[in-house]
């Protein structure tokens, strides 16, 4: 199977900045999550379009926490894309991203009801290691994953 393969985006132009603001309203709209451009903008977290065999399927990113932790942020694939497994080469993909930046362990927070999204990052050894009710708002419940990397 092929690799996914991930393009930054430049955060500084506001097209592409507000490429992941439509994405994140689109896919998170429950959510008390979607950020605003002036949120975007402002950095913090590296996002990255994420492609598979020449099309986009996704976007993921991370934050850094410290120099050698690193929290995933938002991971999506986008509904026509989904059911191929490769919600598990996006996770894999960024988390390989981390690990080439230098990073010694990486989290990642899901929601309760993502339960695809847990069942792929424990198989791919990651550890629940907190639930968290009401993490973002009341009834978005979150467990915090993480796993050290080699």
């Amino acid at each position: 199977m092929k690799k996914i393969e991930l393009r930054p985006y430049n955060l500084q132009d506001p097209l592409e900045a507000q490429e992941i603001v439509n994405i994140a309203h689109e896919y998170y709209q429950k959510s008390p999550w979607p950020p605003t451009l002036e949120k975007v903008m402002k950095g913090g977290v590296v996002y990255f379009r994420a492609f598979y065999e020449g099309k986009q399927i996704g976007i993921s990113g991370y934050s850094l926490k410290t120099p050698t932790l690193a929290e995933t942020v938002k991971t999506t694939v986008f509904k026509e894309f989904r059911g191929q497994k490769l919600g598990a080469l996006l996770s894999q993909a960024i988390e390989d991203e981390c690990k080439r930046i230098g990073i010694k362990k990486v989290i990642s927070t899901v929601y309760y009801f993502n339960h695809m999204m847990v069942q792929i990052k424990l198989k791919q050894g990651y550890t629940i290691e907190g639930y968290h009710p009401d993490h973002e708002a009341p009834g978005y419940h979150e467990y915090s994953l993480g796993k050290i990397l080699k």
